[in-house]
Order: structure tokens, then sequence, then C-alpha cells
């Protein structure tokens, strides 16, 4: 059984997938809560690695994933919403930009 807090959460997780990066909402969210100097090279590199463990965790559970499972429209239309970001994150990171 979740709490009603669970609950919300994992419903503004899904809205935020659904509407904007997810990726990116929870590193702001992070930032702000250790409180990471916004600009500068700690706020680069603290973004680099959050991105850097997100993808790793990302294609984890990719490859883990049951076969025989039937995911929904939805949980498809959000994977690719993630994967989308993290291959973003992932040309600007080649590019010296991230």
């Amino acid at each position: 059984m979740t709490s009603p807090l669970q609950d919300a959460i994992d419903r503004l997780l899904r809205e935020q997938t659904d509407e904007t990066n997810v990726i990116e909402t929870l590193w702001l969210l992070y930032a702000n809560h250790v409180k990471v100097p916004p600009g500068g090279t700690q706020w680069i590199e603290t973004r680099r690695a959050f991105f850097g463990g997100a993808a790793t965790l990302f294609e984890t559970i990719m490859r883990v994933l049951e076969p025989d499972a039937e995911p929904t429209e939805k949980d498809l239309a959000r994977m690719d919403r993630i994967a989308e970001e993290l291959a973003r994150w992932g040309d600007e990171m080649k590019a010296g930009t991230a």
C-alpha cells in the first residue's frame, strides 16, 4: 500500500514524463535540494554525473525488462521521451556543451 505522498509523487512524475523532460526536472530539483551553485564547474560536473547515472539506469532497465511483458502505449511513450532526452544529453556531451 502506498501513502498519499507517494501517490502524489508518482502522479507528478508521470505528468512530467508526459509533458516535459523528466530527468532535467529531477536534476533541477536535486540541484536545488543539495544547493549546487548555478553555473560554473560544479554545476556542469554535477549535472553530467546526474545524467550519466540516469543514462546507466535507463540502459539497465531496458536490458532487464521481461520480453513477454506487454507495456501500455503510455508506458512506451514515456520510455521514448526518456530515451530522447538522454540521447540529446549524449549529443551535448559529445559536443562539449552539456
